[in-house]
């Protein structure tokens, strides 16, 4: 009898496990409707994330489907091909003048997608709206790793309000003629200043989050420099989700951060070609203080960080031992250019290989995301990486200006 009641009980889990393999993962969504919904193409795509450098990149090559709204503001995702166990996906809408390039905006609360963890099977449903497609997601069917994912988003929401009315200040500060650059450089501080707040605040509770996938995800969503947090938090992943692609990409990640490239090393010599196809190699800079700056023309914040921090430095200290290599990750020659007349940066540094992400010079200083600042010393040495608005104008006053 007791080998029957086994054999039996087998048979019913085997069952169970063939059922929730065959069971196709759904995720269901209904349009709350709005005025503004004329403005917006009435499709949501997914996009799925495989990589840690997914999670905030906005390219059309990570879709993998799209569902077309119906009139009654209903749409299903019924059997998205290849999902994967744990595996990050984020819902986007987009406007209906979208042609193309970055397909989400992650500026304040102007926000167009959503971030789901989803598995073989997975069975979710919301509703929400196409102007606000993340502020206003509200579950009606989701698991528990979905809802404490919901939690750590919801939790940046003060800080993305303060933000969002930072970047409407300065909407209207670049529309008033005779504006100080002083009031940018302002608020693009204050800006930083609400990121970090934020950042250091889920530092804490990254740890308490029992789901690993869902701390790992507060992890890489609230980047921090500290070592000892950092290291921690691997440990903990690399224990509980030794398997996951996540995990073994943020191990590479951390060793890159603190063991590749740290301050106080030699910067790697490159060379690349100006505008007029003149080489400008690192080691020729030496005697003078480097800011290397890698960006692209489609980056907005790379941009804006050009016009507001970088070109203000090289009017200032230009003319003395002070150098801006700024390193476009452009494929197009045509789109690097138009970018360099449109925001007037005329410095001699502004060089580009129009290999992209496979330059040569983005591989030699681990570039994976932009935009990416390292400081160099007179030495060629590193002694700073990533400072941004405030802290990087403050950082270099702090050595030209003892001069």
């Amino acid at each position: 009898m007791g080998l029957l009641r086994f054999i039996i009980c087998c048979t019913l889990l085997a069952q169970n496990i063939v059922a929730f393999a065959a069971t196709p993962c759904s995720i269901k969504g209904r349009i709350i409707p709005k005025a503004s919904d004329t403005e917006w193409e009435h499709k949501v795509y997914i996009s799925r994330m495989l990589s840690i450098n997914d999670f905030f990149r906005c390219s059309p090559s990570l879709v993998v489907d799209s569902a077309l709204i119906r009139k009654d503001g209903t749409f299903e995702f019924r059997s998205i091909k290849g999902i994967e166990s744990n595996t990050f996906y984020r819902l986007e809408v987009v406007y209906k003048d979208y042609i193309g390039g970055s397909m989400v905006n992650f500026t304040g609360i102007d926000d167009n997608y959503a971030f789901l963890l989803l598995s073989p099977g997975s069975q979710l449903s919301f509703t929400t709206e196409l102007a606000h497609f993340n502020y206003a997601f509200k579950p009606i069917k989701m698991d528990q790793a979905n809802l404490a994912l919901r939690k750590v988003v919801e939790m940046g929401w003060p800080e993305d309000e303060a933000i969002a009315a930072l970047i409407a200040r300065r909407k209207i500060l670049e529309e008033t003629p005779g504006t100080p650059p002083d009031s940018f450089k302002n608020i693009g501080a204050k800006i930083h200043g609400h990121i970090k707040k934020h950042a250091d605040e889920m530092l804490p509770v990254m740890d308490t989050i029992r789901n690993p996938y869902v701390s790992l995800f507060t992890f890489l969503t609230n980047s921090s420099d500290d070592s000892v947090s950092c290291l921690k938090m691997n440990s903990r992943y690399q224990r509980e989700i030794p398997k996951s692609k996540y995990a073994g990409q943020l191990m590479e990640d951390i060793y890159d951060r603190f063991y590749t490239l740290p301050i106080g090393s030699n910067a790697p010599d490159v060379a690349l070609p100006d505008s007029s196809g003149k080489m400008i190699r690192t080691t020729d800079l030496r005697g003078k203080y480097v800011i290397i700056d890698f960006w692209g023309s489609w980056c907005h914040p790379c941009r804006m960080e050009n016009q507001q921090v970088i070109k203000p430095l090289y009017n200032k200290y230009g003319s003395r031992n002070f150098y801006i290599l700024s390193i476009s990750l452009d494929t197009d020659r045509e789109k690097w250019l138009g970018a360099l007349r449109k925001d007037e940066l005329n410095w001699p540094g502004e060089v580009c290989d129009l290999k992209g992400i496979q330059s040569p010079a983005a591989l030699a200083y681990k570039v994976t995301d932009l935009p990416v600042i390292y400081i160099l010393d007179p030495t060629g040495n590193i002694i700073a990486k990533n400072l941004r608005g405030k802290q990087l104008d403050d950082f270099i006053a702090g050595r030209m200006d003892k001069k």
